[in-house]
């Protein structure tokens, strides 16, 4: 399954970024169905919208926290009971950090300086459109801005928990976190947050790399298993403990 989620990402990835730089009018097609004349983004008059958006990123930071505790667990604490393995724990920390950390927080949102919907002349503000894959000249955008989207990431990251359900409830896993992404991915819009580009590479880029991470670390032939897994992060402790040990 995730052989084949990595392939599809890559490709949706590659058709999606070659359409948007082509046909850049998409992302002003796409946020003028949430933008009116007068009144803005008439959406973020609705209070449910507000509360769903504020609230979105929930999840994904519950279970980035959980995966790293887990971590330390392991690391730290290697004979006590564990509450997630160790490998789930690995696997989940590493692609949140990829993702939504790193890559689109960490890199693209701080130095692509991509001016914001509203901030754009188009929909009532000052400065000047660029397409996907021009960056800003950082008069529309310093920080923060709009490329990629971190919500839609961390959205979409939600696909790496899902793949860890059993198999029987893997299927319905990934059908809701494609339903919650989409809606979450359509508010940021709505709310003249994120431009369709913004949203729909962050969710393939993120695909991507939770698609490889799977395959890298538990679909793989030869990839470590959960007890050795469990044994390097234990060792990686030994010192740690050691040092604890001799002062008590």
């Amino acid at each position: 399954m995730t052989r084949r989620l990595f392939y599809l990402a890559i490709g949706a990835l590659a058709a999606a970024s070659l359409a948007l730089a082509v046909w850049p009018e998409l992302d002003l097609a796409a946020t003028r169905w949430f933008w009116r004349e007068g009144e803005g983004f008439w959406l973020t008059s609705h209070g449910w919208a507000a509360f769903l958006r504020r609230v979105s990123m929930w999840p994904t930071i519950a279970l980035g926290i959980a995966a790293m505790v887990s971590l330390i667990q392991h690391i730290a604490f290697p004979a006590t009971r564990q509450f997630m393995r160790a490998r789930a724990a690995l696997f989940l920390f590493l692609t949140v950090m990829a993702a939504p950390v790193i890559l689109v927080n960490g890199i693209l949102k701080e130095q692509w300086e991509r001016g914001r919907p509203v901030h754009v002349t188009e929909f009532g503000g000052p400065g000047t459109f660029t397409p996907w894959w021009r960056p800003g000249d950082g008069m529309t955008c310093r920080t923060n801005c709009s490329f990629i989207s971190g919500e839609a990431s961390g959205a979409a990251w939600l696909a790496a928990p899902a793949l860890l359900a059993p198999p029987a409830a893997r299927p319905a896993a990934l059908a809701a976190v494609a339903v919650y992404t989409v809606v979450i991915s359509g508010l940021r819009i709505a709310f003249g947050g994120h431009f369709l580009s913004d949203t729909l590479l962050a969710i393939l880029a993120t695909l991507l790399i939770v698609a490889a991470a799977h395959h890298w670390l538990i679909r793989r032939p030869g990839a470590a298993s959960e007890t050795v897994i469990a044994e390097r992060l234990a060792r990686i402790g030994e010192p740690l403990r050691a040092l604890f040990g001799r002062q008590g």
